[in-house]
């Protein structure tokens, strides 16, 4: 699995360019995915467009350092296709959170599959490449640079992905903004935030005022109404055990036949009476 990319996303699309490919070819491709070697890089419409700065070969009569074109673009999905899928992913409020959170979940192939398609590739015929090099294999190691490259890129933005297969980041946001949770994130995502203001100390400060003048010091400390003489008796707090009822009447460790709830309330009353009895 290529180590250019971090993210699952990233490695998945090295991964599908692994198994169809020389991994000796590949291993001379990482070599060419460096800013040393690419020269000019644009994505536009789903289609990488890249020159490559290529290697003097006096054996082959390559004397003046070459460089090569190379076109890296992935099968795009049809209209019909991304507005099932769209439909699919707005249902869904995990898909729309992560996806606003520069995220794609793992689990995102679901949805793709149900439309019959898929996002990420899967073998040589997702790809449609081309380079100008002499190399007649394909994919050569100027488009397996191209592509560690592209990895990369994936790792800090998702959304190429779907421009790669022929959706524009833009469009994909304004579909997920149209539903009830995309439209609230997108709203605290979109908004500018707010200028921090100014204090005169980093504390609350204690203001001082002054007591009525028909309350006395004494009247303040007990109250204006005296309590009641004869008060009823308190009542014993129940005891709510959220960390003892959350496992159930029989968790996994819990190897008897009466109930570990039941068991538990009565250890407890017991060691109630036993405390208010010796104080």
């Amino acid at each position: 699995m290529g180590k250019l990319a971090k993210t699952w996303w990233g490695q998945r699309f090295i991964g599908a360019l692994e198994d169809f490919t020389d991994s000796g070819r590949l291993q001379r491709g990482r070599a060419y995915a460096t800013d040393n070697r690419i020269k000019q890089w644009a994505l536009q419409k789903g289609r990488v467009e890249a020159k490559l700065r290529g290697n003097t070969n006096p054996y082959y009569g390559v004397y003046k350092e070459p460089t090569y074109k190379v076109s890296v673009r992935m099968a795009h999905l049809t209209e019909p296709q991304w507005q099932k899928v769209i439909r699919q992913l707005t249902l869904r409020a995990s898909f729309i959170a992560r996806l606003l959170l520069n995220e794609i979940p793992e689990n995102i192939e679901t949805v793709f599959a149900d439309a019959g398609v898929h996002l990420l590739p899967n073998d040589y015929r997702d790809f449609k490449v081309d380079c100008n090099c002499p190399d007649y294999e394909v994919p050569c190691k100027h488009i397996a640079g191209v592509c560690y490259r592209l990895a990369e890129l994936l790792d800090y933005d998702p959304f190429l992905l779907f421009e790669m297969r022929g959706l524009a980041p833009e469009k994909l946001m304004q579909e997920l903004a149209l539903s009830p949770l995309g439209r609230v994130l997108s709203e605290a995502k979109t908004n500018a935030t707010q200028g921090l203001l100014a204090v005169d100390s980093f504390y609350t400060r204690p203001v001082t005022i002054g007591l009525p003048q028909e309350i006395s010091l004494k009247g303040f400390w007990q109250g204006q109404h005296p309590l009641p003489k004869n008060m009823a008796p308190s009542q014993a707090a129940a005891i709510p055990g959220v960390l003892i009822k959350k496992g159930g009447d029989f968790p996994a460790f819990w190897q008897k036949p009466a109930s570990f709830i039941e068991v538990m309330e009565e250890f407890y009353l017991r060691m109630r009476k036993h405390l208010l009895k010796n104080g």
